[in-house]
């Protein structure tokens, strides 16, 4: 068999803390790689006709560039024409349910078994290091459900609605939504009653609804460490960090071509050189533009036409008076004056109404002239998204000049906070899962490792105090645990700063120095970029304001003409 070198185990990959040590630089594209690559090592061994059996985090082994390795292969079952060698071990979580608390002596596996395992293994890596299970709660007993009952009970608490009073999830930590329909699907069909319906998703099945996702992640704005589905409002990464206070991915350094090169000065010379001046809009001259004008044609007739009904109305009304004095009685000619004032007035307005379009047209113009000539003194301000690029870039000179002090006092830091660092070092080599505690077992341990807490450095009575299940009695007993751990730490002052704290701290300033070359660089482009919108839209107002004004001019001489005629 050839040699493993170089590979780690699969859950030194999905878990975080383990991940920033041994795969420093990992990110979410990486686990998702592991996922389709792992995915098709099974398909292989299916397609083979063999089987797997013992499918289990330890089997599995994880190279720097996301290669996957199988060992332990004497526990697999080989078919041999007519001969089955079966796989007489099993690790409970990631046995399916059917299986469950069965003996393997004699048990034919298969692939259906097989894909089950490695339904758990894709949802560890995607949910970065949850068991599918973990998070079922038996209200009847008031206690949480182990792996294998709930797995027993096909009881998949990412299946269920997230109010529901059997799930007991953590709010921070990845759900199904977060992920294509597909995937949720998927899952789903592996871990419900629907895999005995439907059976289970065939490897295959998997490496194209996965590589699928791997055409669809987006970076985050952000955070440029994290990447996730495309089609998502936020970033669940950064909602996890929020609520942990600690990194959940690695960094990840892309230096682009020609980064050698940056010469500051020489940038910050070019961005100086930039300014936002605008281009001077004169006012246009209302009676220069009217010089060159003529009422409209229609004016003369319109007024002629208004002139009769006006004096048809006059008329009638002098005429109704002297009729009405001269002849009939006073009461009565009241009533006939009355009668043609009401006639007069409506010869009178409909008489106006033949004209009453070119004074509103005058209004219209003279209100849009003036709103147009408003926008364009609010466009000579100085755009405030260039002011804010000038202060964005601004604070990225300065955040870059500050680097190497910022950096000297940071690993001075370090230094000074050796004993603390070898500390916790020393304690997270005490895995809770590993290590035998009394009143603590299997369910309690997969429980806080839920929340995260995987070591005796993350004991910490606050953090347990709120987990379901955790009281006085367990506490004392885990923060004892911790205590007896902790005291057999002796600080070593010769011994210097953790290399994986340095290269953490080189990785944290490299990404920085990056982002902001990066910022500095595409400054220039940026503010061109603003100021030519910004002059784009003047020319696009002072194009409006002359419409305005023209418009404005003849609806004026419109209305003069309408008094000289």
């Amino acid at each position: 068999m050839r040699k493993i070198a170089g590979f780690h185990s699969v859950h030194q990959l999905y878990g975080m803390k383990s991940r920033l040590k041994f795969f420093p630089e990992a990110q979410f594209p990486f686990l998702l790689h592991t996922a389709i690559n792992t995915a098709r090592a099974f398909a292989t061994i299916h397609d083979s006709g063999q089987v797997i059996g013992d499918v289990n985090h330890s089997n599995l082994m994880i190279s720097e560039n996301a290669t996957v390795a199988l060992i332990d292969c004497d526990s697999f079952q080989i078919t041999e024409g007519d001969r089955k060698y079966y796989c007489p071990v099993g690790v409970p979580e990631f046995t399916p349910p059917e299986l469950q608390g069965s003996s393997f002596n004699g048990q034919v596996r298969t692939a259906q078994h097989d894909a089950f395992g490695l339904g758990v293994l894709i949802f560890y890596l995607l949910f970065l290091g949850r068991h599918p299970f973990m998070g079922m709660y038996d209200r009847g007993r008031d206690e949480m459900l182990s792996l294998d009952q709930a797995i027993g009970r096909y009881a998949f608490p990412y299946g269920y609605e997230q109010t529901s009073p059997e799930v007991r999830l953590p709010s921070f930590i990845p759900r199904l939504n977060d992920y294509p329909a597909s995937i949720g699907s998927l899952f789903k069909q592996s871990f419900t009653r629907e895999s005995v319906l439907h059976g289970r998703p065939h490897a295959r099945i998997w490496v194209d609804t996965l590589s699928l996702l791997a055409k669809e992640l987006r970076q985050c704005q952000g955070n440029p460490n994290h990447h996730f589905y495309s089609r998502l409002t936020e970033c669940p990464w950064c909602r996890m960090e929020g609520v942990l206070g600690t990194p959940v991915f690695g960094i990840k350094i892309a230096i682009i071509q020609g980064s050698s090169g940056f010469n500051l000065l020489a940038i910050w010379s070019e961005i100086e050189l930039i300014k936002a001046n605008p281009e001077q809009v004169a006012l246009p001259d209302i009676k220069q533009i009217q010089a060159g004008l003529q009422p409209h044609s229609s004016i003369p007739a319109l007024v002629r036409s208004r002139r009769k009904y006006h004096l048809l109305a006059l008329g009638l009304v002098v005429i109704a008076a002297v009729f009405a004095f001269s002849i009939l009685p006073s009461f009565a000619a009241i009533g006939v004056i009355v009668i043609a004032f009401f006639c007069s007035h409506a010869l009178w307005k409909k008489g106006s109404a033949l004209v009453v379009h070119f004074h509103e047209d005058q209004r219209e113009a003279k209100e849009r002239y003036d709103s147009t000539v408003g926008s364009l003194k609010d466009s000579e301000n100085v755009p405030a998204e260039f002011v804010g690029e000038r202060q964005k870039l601004a604070r990225a000179k300065a955040d870059y000049q500050g680097l190497e002090p910022e950096k000297a006092k940071r690993l001075a830091e370090l230094q000074a906070a050796r004993e603390r660092k070898q500390r916790q070092h020393f304690l997270e080599t005490f895995r809770i899962e590993d290590e035998i505690i009394h009143g603590i077992g299997p369910k309690f341990k997969a429980i806080l490792k839920m929340w995260n807490i995987e070591d005796a450095w993350d004991v910490d009575a606050g953090k347990i105090s709120g987990i379901k299940g955790f009281g006085p009695v367990k506490i004392n007993t885990l923060i004892a645990w911790r205590r007896g751990k902790e005291a057999q730490f002796r600080f070593d002052p010769r011994r210097p700063v953790d290399t994986r704290d340095i290269h953490a701290l080189e990785q944290e300033f490299a990404q920085k120095r990056q982002a902001l070359q990066n910022t500095l660089r595409s400054g220039p482009e940026r503010l061109r970029q603003t100021i030519g919108v910004w002059r784009a839209r003047r020319r696009q107002v002072a194009g409006q304001l002359r419409s305005a004004a023209q418009q404005l001019a003849q609806a004026e001489m419109n209305r003069k003409a309408l008094k000289v005629l």
